[in-house]
């Protein structure tokens, strides 16, 4: 025990114990600005649409939906829910962002939500993406994308280390390197078992995300951790935007009425404040609150963009 210790000391200086961040806040904010945009449009389109609860959340109000991914799993989770859930004008198919299966003009509204810019195999293939969106949206249709504030995201963490827990019980490493521009590098590891690394990460309180999502460990290394206690599995990188950046992205390709504001602050000033428990309970007035004022202003601040445009 004292060892482990001792390589703590000598190798990392950790901020806190595990953690999830409550993404159930963000999506309360960003579900009352979606409500409130797509309103009750006849045909949507949700691109990168994982597994399908943001377009199972609008059936409601829509005349009929489609969503898509590139991850057969998720098309494969959403379309289970959805038959679990009765609805029907919506569907799930497994495709491309970069060649969407539609025709011309088929769409009043696409979505495309959750950093699908971030993902790695759309790296450097943005223009692409936005341009088969404007093909099959109607002229005059609406489309809104919901990314990474990066003018948010790289102040907090320009450089960002921590492990992660994966579904199998193993754990990573990643080291992800941000510049101003919003490119961002990942260099992920496996944590090799039965080294002091591993021995010191199994005696951490690694809680359960409510929310399924892994959680994580934040540190910063004092010194390079030695190689043989960490398995290289390989690199990414992505691009991101601050949100005039985002808003030119659209205007160049040819998209009009472009509107961009940031939202999610309420989350972040409550778990500054160290309050998620007491203040918890009051999480989706809080969330419904900004999402109104968001939408009435068109102004906001946080680690969420969230743009509106006209094709």
């Amino acid at each position: 025990m004292e060892k482990v210790e001792a390589f703590v000391e000598e190798y990392l200086k950790v901020f806190s114990n595990p953690c999830d961040v409550d993404f159930t806040w963000y999506n309360m904010i960003r579900a009352e600005l979606l409500r409130k945009t797509v309103q009750q449009a006849e045909g949507v389109l949700d691109v990168g649409c994982g597994r399908g609860e943001v377009l199972l959340m609008l059936s409601k109000q829509i005349g009929w939906g489609v969503g898509v991914d590139i991850s057969e799993d998720d098309i494969v989770t959403a379309e289970n829910t959805r038959k679990k859930q009765g609805i029907k004008n919506v569907e799930f198919r497994h495709a491309n962002a970069l060649d969407l299966p539609f025709a011309l003009s088929t769409f009043d509204v696409v979505l495309c939500l959750g950093d699908v810019f971030g993902y790695f195999n759309l790296n450097e293939q943005h223009d692409r993406v936005l341009s088969e969106i404007k093909r099959v949206l109607k002229n005059d249709g609406l489309t809104v994308y919901e990314g990474m504030n990066w003018a948010w995201e790289y102040k907090v963490s320009p450089y960002w280390t921590c492990f992660s827990r994966t579904d199998d019980g193993s754990f990573c490493f990643g080291r992800n390197k941000r510049t101003a521009s919003g490119r961002e590098t990942s260099r992920t590891y496996e944590v090799v078992p039965e080294t002091p690394l591993h021995e010191w990460i199994l005696q951490q309180d690694w809680p359960v995300s409510p929310q399924g999502y892994n959680t994580t460990l934040d540190v910063v290394e004092k010194k390079p951790i030695p190689e043989r206690w960490l398995k290289f599995q390989g690199a990414n990188s992505g691009q991101y935007y601050t949100s005039h950046a985002l808003k030119r992205k659209y205007k160049n390709n040819g998209f009009r009425n472009v509107k961009v504001c940031a939202y999610g602050q309420t989350y972040d000033i409550v778990n500054k404040a160290g309050l998620l428990e007491t203040v918890g309970q009051w999480k989706p007035e809080l969330a419904k609150a900004e999402a109104e004022m968001i939408f009435k202003l068109r102004m906001g601040s946080g680690p969420w963009i969230f743009l509106v445009a006209r094709g």
